[in-house]
């Protein structure tokens, strides 16, 4: 074979992987290594902002490497513009020689200025941790329900005479991955700080989402969603649990959680529904036992009719025993039963609705845009199909416009929820009530 047709197999085979793959975002280490040798020894300086995106591989571990590369390629450009916006253009981009994942950039920077090495840097590395964590919900959506978290390490090197300058460059970035992980560890650690503080002072609300039938838009029940204190980071039921399971909090939280909701569903009509999320444990917790929730649901005018449990699909499947017994517990003492998350995560569906809860709650990811994606519609129209061979109900979640709404209804879908159909109040009797209620003393549901 010829060298011409060597290099002809070789470009094929590349651009059957960029087919494949996509291509890489950045140019690799070793393409820039030359160039950025040639700075350190001309400044006698480098500085490394080094950006650690390796939450952003369950990316691709899920959908495929082309939807990894999308979320990388919206957190690249941002993380371009905002230090573009700082330091201009003499800024070198790379990832790593192997880590795609890991941004690295690189700012050369004359050894004596030494306020930007002791200040400007550790200034700009905070303000584009805040930027980041700003931006990530919106780059991950919608592959990923979580913000996840993407550390920023800072590191600068000051040339060696005697030392090759790769070798320099090699220790910087060693030493600025070992600064964002420091740096992760640090903020997991206040943030469990925050959350033990929130426990022992008790300062989570509740909110109450209406829950509404959309044929006739009547609130048929409310969900008790709780919120951190303003400024924590944990306002959002998700921050709070999220930094709970990574604490081991996750059972305290959830008793507190609890308390809270039926302490304060005051306002509740006889025919109305309470959604009350619960972790598979709280079968364990002494407040939560048949005797004192029947007493809470009685002062409220409620009885056991009234309460829904919900549990998301991923706590229904990893812990599949224990919420087994849980349901069945519960269901015993006239409690019924919501599978929240639905259609999340599509391998553990069918496990899931073995369980044939009274509801099923259509997670948001699969109503946001469904007037634009039939495949939505065709996965909808399956679950209702499904449901309905259970008995149980569906409730839409997140639905923020009329087209979204008009798209579900028109799919048959009894229930829903959402900034379009209500938002969360303080109290339910806070809450509007589109329609006339209902004389029925028993909430059966659908109607």
């Amino acid at each position: 074979m010829s060298d011409s047709d060597d290099t002809h197999e070789q470009q094929a085979t590349a651009d059957r992987v960029i087919a494949l793959y996509g291509d890489r975002l950045l140019p690799p280490l070793g393409q820039q290594i030359g160039t950025l040798s040639s700075q350190l020894v001309k400044e006698s300086a480098l500085a490394l902002l080094l950006v650690d995106a390796e939450s952003l591989l369950e990316i691709e571990r899920l959908y495929g490497a082309r939807a990894f590369r999308t979320a990388l390629d919206a957190l690249t450009q941002r993380v371009r513009t905002r230090i573009g916006r700082e330091v201009g253009d003499e800024v070198l981009m790379t990832s790593g020689a192997l880590e795609e994942e890991h941004i690295l950039v690189f700012i050369p920077r004359p050894r004596t200025e030494s306020a930007f090495f002791l200040h400007d840097l550790p200034r700009l590395a905070e303000e584009l941790r805040s930027y980041v964590a700003l931006c990530l919900k919106r780059i991950v959506y919608p592959y990923l329900h979580e913000r996840p978290e993407v550390p920023i390490g800072t590191g600068f090197v000051l040339h060696r005479p005697f030392q090759r300058p790769e070798a320099q460059i090699r220790q910087l970035i060693e030493t600025t991955r070992a600064t964002a992980r420091f740096e992760r560890e640090r903020r997991r650690r206040d943030r469990a700080g925050t959350l033990d503080r929130i426990l022992l002072e008790e300062s989570v609300t509740t909110v109450f989402e209406p829950i509404v039938r959309l044929a006739t838009r009547e609130v048929i029940g409310y969900e008790a969603l709780s919120r951190g204190p303003a400024g924590t980071g944990m306002e959002t039921p998700s921050a709070l649990f999220g930094v709970a399971e990574q604490s081991d909090r996750e059972y305290e939280l959830d008793s507190l959680c609890r308390r809270r909701a039926l302490a304060n569903a005051r306002g509740i009509a006889p025919h109305q529904l309470l959604f009350l999320n619960i972790l598979p444990t709280c079968i364990q917790d002494p407040d939560f036992q048949a005797v004192r929730v029947r007493e809470t649901l009685g002062a409220l005018g409620l009885g056991p009719r009234n309460l829904v449990l919900e549990v998301s699909e991923r706590q229904a499947i990893s812990n599949f025993p224990i919420f087994r017994e849980a349901t069945d517990h519960f269901s015993r003492l006239g409690f019924r039963i919501a599978l929240d998350d639905t259609g999340a995560g599509f391998s553990s569906l069918e496990a899931a609705l073995e369980l044939s809860p009274d509801f099923l709650k259509i997670d948001m990811s699969l109503v946001r845009g469904i007037e634009e994606s039939p495949v939505k519609q065709e996965l909808l129209r399956g679950l209702k199909a499904v449901a309905g061979k259970m008995g149980s109900t569906l409730i839409a979640e997140g639905i923020e416009t009329e087209h979204e709404l008009e798209v579900i209804r028109g799919l048959g879908i009894e229930c829903g929820q959402g900034f379009h159909l209500g938002r969360g109040t303080p109290s339910p009797m806070a809450a509007p009530v589109p329609s006339p209620s209902p004389s029925a003393s028993d909430p059966d549901l659908p109607r």
